[in-house]
Formats: C-alpha cells, structure tokens, sequence
C-alpha cells in the first residue's frame, strides 16, 4: 500500500506536490508533533546560546523543508533526467569526471543528511564516470523499501547494504567504482566506533568509510548540498583524502565530522533534527583521545 500511496504523490506536479508538503509541515509539527521534543533538544544541544525565538523559527523551518524534500524524494522516482541536471548544479566535480578516451575514475562520496539527500544519490550517478554503488539500510516497510530502491538506482547505481559493501566491493576490486555514504548515522552497538564531538556532543561514528578507504585506497571526498531555492540545490565535491594511506581512519573520519558540522552551521534548518542521532554514550576516555586525532590532521592538511 505504501509503495502505491507514494506512486500516486509521485505523479503529481512538483508544484502541487509543494501545496501539499504545506499541508505535511503543518500536520507533521502542530498536529502529530512528529519528534518536536527531539528536534528541540538537538537544536538547543548543537547551538546553546540561541535566543527561544531563533529556536522556534529554525523548528518551523525544519518542519518546513522537512516536508518539501520530502515530496520532491519522492517526484525523484519520475524526474526527467535534464530536470535532475538543472536543479542540482554541479561545483567542483572534475576529479570524478573523465572523457570518453580515458578510465573512468574512481572514488568514496561521503554526505550527511542534509538538504535533499535522495535527488543527490540520484546526480551523483549521472556525474561520475565510474558506476556507483550506493550503501543504504533497507526500510522497514517493504513498500516503502521497493520506492527508494527504485528511485535511488534510476541511473545506474547499485543498492548495497553495509553488511554486504566490503563482498561487492572485493568482487569488483579491478573495476573503478564510486561508494556513496550518507556516514552521519550513529552506529550500532555491536558496531565499531569513533567517537568525537559532532555539534557540541559526543558522538559515535562508523568506521566503515574508512576501512573501505583503505581497502580501495579510492581518494575519499565530502559532498555538501546547499540549498539555492525551493527545489533547487548546488552540490560541491570537497576534497577530504587523495591518498588514505595518509591519514589514520580515525583521522579520516575527523575530516569528515568537521565538514560536516560546517555545512550543517550555515544552513541548520536543512539538517534531520528529527534523527535521535545523540541517544548514545560514548565509553569512558574515549574522548580523550580526539585531541591526537585532531593533531594528525592539522599536520595532514
């Protein structure tokens, strides 16, 4: 039932959709408070200091683009390709572009969260030369699971679970790929972790781009997504890593965490408050050990 429900929101006209997601805002935080108590506590948490209004504005504003990314997710499943093109503008992309004479290039995208994270997957296949394999955690509801898989891999990409990258990726060890990650999710607790600072708290983050680094020893880089206006995005490439051997994976992922919090402090209300991503506590004296962390990567540029 559900892959259909968002069949038939799919079909509408983005602009309708828009009328709609209106509707989903004001449903979303007044009526259901969908996560309102979380959402409040990780803004407070992230940006201490604030006055009661700036807060209340940004919650309205997440609520706001909340709704809006959400029904232009799923038109993604019919978006013409030159649409696509046009609404998320390309900055910075040569390193994974090649001509038709030359090897596709390879590499590891690493993105958060942030602003409209499906349409990117959906660009980034049609930007790179190599084929791209996107890592996702199935859904829950199986409908909802067969839309984003169809949605997602419309260009080409392959869906692959994080249990199961490290087997696809030995078995296409000789082809050039691109490894797209949204790697701001907090990691099981079965799962290794690096924890550090992320928005004034402590928090885990998997290892796991990092060992692929190591693995494909691909260059590693940050996609950040800014948002221009309603439906439309500029996506820049930001180098973290051309050469992992060089950086620790712990330090690697310090890059990261740092790109991050910057792309998420110029434009907080685009970032999923609504995610319990702080739930955790990290181990005792883990913490300690960022500061070495930080020291590899101010004399690894």
């Amino acid at each position: 039932m559900t892959y259909w429900l968002y069949r038939t929101i799919a079909a509408l006209p983005l602009a309708y959709a828009y009328h709609l997601s209106t509707v989903i805002a004001w449903l979303t935080q007044s009526v259901v408070k969908y996560r309102v108590k979380t959402v409040d506590r990780n803004l407070r948490a992230a940006f201490p200091g604030e006055t009661d209004e700036w807060y209340l504005t940004t919650r309205k504003r997440f609520y706001k683009q909340f709704a809006e990314v959400a029904v232009e997710s799923l038109y993604g499943w019919r978006i013409p390709k030159a649409e696509l093109e046009e609404r998320m503008k390309l900055v910075g992309w040569e390193p994974l572009q090649a001509s038709s004479e030359t090897t596709p290039k390879p590499g590891i995208l690493l993105s958060i969260h942030h602003g409209n994270w499906e349409w990117l997957m959906q660009r980034a296949s049609l930007a790179a030369s190599a084929p791209l394999d996107g890592v996702y955690k199935p859904l829950h509801d199986k409908g909802a699971d067969r839309f984003a898989l169809e949605s997602r891999g419309r260009w080409g990409a392959t869906l692959v679970t994080m249990k199961a990258m490290g087997r696809h990726v030995l078995r296409n060890r000789r082809n050039p790929r691109v490894l797209a990650l949204l790697a701001d999710q907090a990691p099981g607790k079965r799962e290794t972790a690096h924890w550090t600072q992320f928005m004034n708290q402590p928090a885990g983050f998997f290892l796991g781009p990092a060992t692929l680094a190591n693995i494909t020893q691909y260059p590693v880089y940050f996609v950040r997504g800014k948002r221009l206006n309603r439906g439309y995005y500029e996506v820049e490439l930001i180098e973290i890593c051309r050469e992992p051997g060089t950086l620790s994976q712990e330090a690697l992922i310090e890059r990261y965490v740092e790109l991050a919090e910057e792309t998420i402090r110029s434009e907080p209300e685009s970032y999923l408050w609504s995610n319990r991503r702080w739930k955790r506590s990290p181990p005792q004296a883990t913490l300690t050990e960022s500061g070495a962390v930080s020291d590899e990567i101010q004399s690894n540029p």
